[in-house]
């Protein structure tokens, strides 16, 4: 893991420029100078053709009444599949363009690069292995009107697609958590629910499949790549720490997970690690008793683990002495209690109001 400052996590140091002698070129596509959109979908894509095509079709599909483009930023240089697709779409439909960056970005510098293509103040990011359900657009720009918001998540269908998983077998407790989410969902009826910093050190975080608000993100800095693999949730956390961000509890994306960098061994310790020192920095901006700040940056840690355990099942009881956190979080009942609290965290937000206006 990278030795980083996490006390500067809320810093607004732009991060756009690290990059800005790598440009991404046009390739396909025409920018359409007298056509004023509302709003974007930008769509990151690394050498995963079948991916993409599912994500720009659930993209060009949406019932959203108004106008809109559908970018594609392209991290993988040349990929011979890539191009002859995006040839083609880029034919078929007027409102899409393809980009491919000169040299390879990386994940999180894409994602900000996709900040600066958008044409519009607010963007969709979506990844090549996400699906958007045809009302994404409507719901989304629908909840952020009216508001100041500054980033909106929403509830995310999540599939593994790796080799050898059986999505058939769903365990007893998994048709539980179902059945409470969709409780949920239905009791919300769509009322969207404000989030504040606080939610961040519960590890509540909105990322995946994110509708962002492109002035807001410009202006604190975007994603700051040395927090890897964490730094799409340091940037919630900053966003929540400048402005209102909110969860919109709705089925509008559908998220694959395959393999990838992201599900190495290294990289899931790195984010327990990256989980601790963040919320520990989070609740120093809080005020937070150094005692209380240990505790809720090794319960953070639990939580993460239990979500990296869900596709790498191995003891990380070392990684969470290497933090120094007490043994007892390395107990089965603690673990269990810990996840019962994360779901009654999420479970408590059903209560929480949901003003016009958000503030601060």
């Amino acid at each position: 893991m990278l030795n980083v400052d996490w006390s500067k996590w809320n810093s607004k140091e732009d991060n756009f420029k690290k990059y800005s002698q790598i440009k991404s070129k046009l390739i396909y596509g025409t920018p359409q100078k007298s056509k004023s959109y509302d709003v974007s979908i930008v769509i990151l894509t690394y050498k995963r053709a079948d991916g993409l095509k599912e994500a720009i079709n659930s993209a060009i599909n949406q019932d959203y009444l108004g106008t809109f483009c559908i970018i594609v930023a392209d991290d993988s240089g040349y990929d011979e599949a890539t191009d002859l697709l995006m040839k083609r779409y880029c034919k078929e439909h007027d409102n899409i363009l393809y980009y491919r960056h000169e040299r390879n970005l990386g994940q999180y510098a894409n994602w900000n690069r996709a900040c600066e293509l958008s044409p519009t103040d607010w963007y969709c990011l979506l990844h090549d292995d996400d699906i958007l359900e045809k009302n994404y657009l409507k719901e989304s720009m629908a909840a952020v009107s009216g508001t100041d918001l500054g980033l909106l998540g929403v509830y995310i269908n999540v599939h593994d697609t790796r080799e050898g998983s059986d999505t058939m077998k769903i365990s007893f407790g998994h048709k539980v958590v179902n059945l409470l989410t969709n409780i949920f969902l239905s009791a919300r009826n769509g009322s969207c629910i404000p989030l504040t910093l606080k939610d961040g050190v519960k590890h509540i975080y909105v990322m995946n499949s994110t509708f962002i608000n492109k002035p807001k993100a410009l202006e604190t800095g975007g994603l700051d790549d040395r927090y890897f693999p964490s730094s799409d949730f340091a940037f919630a956390a900053k966003m929540s720490f400048y402005y209102s961000t909110g969860f919109l509890p709705a089925r509008l994306t559908n998220k694959g997970i395959g393999e990838s960098e992201s599900l190495k061994q290294s990289v899931c310790d790195d984010s327990i690690k990256c989980s601790f020192y963040q919320t520990r920095a989070m609740c120093a901006a809080l005020g937070y008793s150094e005692r209380k700040q240990l505790r809720k940056a090794s319960i953070a840690a639990v939580v993460s683990e239990i979500g990296v355990k869900g596709y790498n099942d191995v003891d990380y009881s070392k990684v969470k002495r290497s933090l120094g956190m007490k043994e007892i979080y390395s107990t089965r009942f603690a673990v269990q209690l810990i996840n019962l609290y994360s779901k009654l965290n999420w479970g408590l937000l059903l209560f929480r109001k949901s003003p016009r206006k958000f503030g601060k």
